[in-house]
């Protein structure tokens, strides 16, 4: 038992532990292997990225269009009443709080990221002929893909169903333990296939993982390359250094728990991303960038669902499963850990304010945000730099030259570090917090379990920086969401289950109330006649 306290098992069950082991052990190999063999690595996530985008991409751009239509069904019927937790649960956070914390886990660094390689690299590789838009400029239909992927619907069609079924199903009914397999109560009886909720939360956890090194792999090689072309310093070695520091702040973060530390860090990075778009408003090229974002929005509110189930189905290439495809591989490995984090956080809420600091607001603060950055990048003067960067070192290198040619460049690079920081320390958070919590069935985890999770994810991030090649990284994300997109229709079946049934039920109780009501009523009447 003692032994087992040193991982923060000594209160588990032995199939909690070998959960933590064997999904503990199964990454550790691969990202030792990472360590040790960077091009096999990067040979064989490249090949895992093209055949599952290449044969599944369709498969993605559909799930998110029927996955979309079922979340605003729910959230707009009579179910989207229900509250998280019960009739009677109260908020945990305050406002700004509960939205820093849906944000900044949400979304990650690749608000920055994307937002400067999608726009800059379809211009470069337009869609193939015919465009799905007749007329639009390419800058404008470039950003206008850049608020499906990422504004809306991109925001509505991933993490609100699991957010829906992870707090309908663990908190409002009641379910004892806190694990995404206990979506499937009600369904499927553990009984009856044994060891099926045992490999549903494996595979959460994996998949997890896979969706937040992703983004840690991203921000590692834009950081790095930040400090190395902007600052002219040893990118990689200093980037360990940095996250050596975000090492400490994460184990600090552990012990102060949800309420202090993840909400601190969320909120920290919510002004820290003011001020940098503050900033950018004032040195960036601002009369462009409103005109481009102007255009742009018109492009994409007037043209939404043939953008988001654009296919090219006759062109040659697989242009939209690369991308489109792409970004919902990515929001699927992402909607595990995040959605189940929202519920979490979210307790006290209804499923429409869900919907609210999920996606109607992020969905403005993320269109401010991918305008700015697009019409930065855009712009005439800067595109033609930024875009000779991408061509020769992707994502990392354009943000950089972006900086060196902007006025004030240091002080955004700065402000853009710590961004990127605060979205790795947040992130970070949150994932090891959900991971834990899915492996011990517990709510509130305990902070020893959560710093082996964290020390497991920062080595994740430190091993990216050994991968030459940016792209092969994003492959981590549809690889492993591939097999969660049929558990995330079953979910949203059973939380409709538990949502009917929780509606009957307050309709029973209302009624009740009124007949009693209208009986009091007409005794008090009856009183009064006499």
């Amino acid at each position: 038992m003692k032994g087992w306290s040193v991982f923060g098992l000594g209160e588990a069950s032995w199939p909690e532990r070998a959960l933590f082991l064997v999904s503990m052990a199964a990454m550790l190999a691969l990202a030792g292997f990472g360590f040790a063999r960077p091009a096999a690595l990067t040979s064989i996530l490249n090949g895992a990225f093209d055949w599952t985008l290449r044969y599944f991409g369709w498969w993605f751009i559909l799930l998110g269009f029927v996955l979309l239509i079922i979340v605003i069904l729910l959230t707009f019927s009579r179910y989207g009443r229900l509250r998280i937790g019960g009739p009677n649960a109260e908020p945990e956070f305050d406002v700004f709080s509960w939205l820093s914390m849906v944000f900044t886990v949400g979304f990650g660094a690749s608000i920055l990221i994307w937002g400067v390689g999608e726009p800059v690299s379809i211009v470069q590789n337009p869609p193939p002929s015919p465009v799905p838009v007749d007329g639009a400029s390419m800058k404008s239909l470039a950003l206008a893909f850049m608020f499906i992927h990422e504004v809306f619907p991109g925001l509505a069609m991933w993490y609100l169903p699991v957010s829906i079924a992870f707090g309908i199903i663990v908190y409002t009914h009641g379910v004892g333990e806190y694990k995404i397999s206990s979506m499937l109560t009600g369904l499927v009886d553990e009984d009856r296939i044994p060891g099926l909720y045992w490999i549903v939360d494996l595979a959460a956890i994996v998949a997890t993982i896979g969706g937040i090194a992703t983004t840690l792999g991203f921000s590692a090689q834009t950081m790095a390359s930040i400090l190395g072309q902007t600052f002219g310093l040893k990118a990689n070695f200093l980037t360990y250094g940095v996250f050596a520091v975000i090492g400490v702040v994460f184990l600090a973060d552990v012990w102060l728990g949800l309420r202090k530390g993840i909400r601190n860090a969320a909120r920290a990075t919510m002004y820290l991303i003011g001020v940098s778009m503050a900033v950018l408003v004032v040195v960036g090229p601002t009369l462009f960038t409103f005109q481009l974002a102007l255009d742009a929005t018109g492009v994409w509110l007037s043209n939404m669902f043939r953008l988001m189930l654009y296919t090219g189905p006759t062109a040659t290439g697989h242009w939209a499963a690369n991308w489109t495809g792409f970004w919902w591989a990515w929001w699927a490995a992402w909607s595990i850990f995040v959605g189940s984090f929202v519920a979490r956080v979210s307790k006290g809420r209804t499923i429409r304010e869900m919907f609210v600091i999920l996606v109607l607001v992020p969905t403005f603060l993320t269109w401010i945000q991918h305008s700015l950055i697009g019409g930065w990048v855009l712009a005439p003067g800067n595109f033609e730099p930024v875009s000779a960067a991408y061509a020769a070192g992707g994502t990392p290198a354009a943000i950089a030259r972006a900086l060196t040619i902007t006025p004030l460049g240091n002080v955004l690079a700065v402000l853009f570090v710590l961004v990127i920081t605060g979205y790795i320390i947040t992130s970070l958070d949150s994932a090891v917090f959900m991971i834990s919590a899915i492996t011990l069935g517990d709510e509130n985890p305990n902070a020893i379990n959560r710093a082996w999770w964290g020390g497991l994810l920062a080595f994740f991030g430190m091993m990216s920086l050994q991968i030459s090649e940016f792209e092969a990284i994003q492959a981590l994300s549809p690889t492993l969401a591939l097999p969660f997109t049929l558990f995330l229709l079953v979910i949203l079946f059973a939380a409709y289950r538990v949502a009917r049934k929780h509606a009957r039920e307050a309709d029973e109780i209302n009624a009740e109330g009124d007949t009693l009501i209208s009986s009091q009523n007409r005794n008090t009447k009856n009183e009064g006649d006499e």
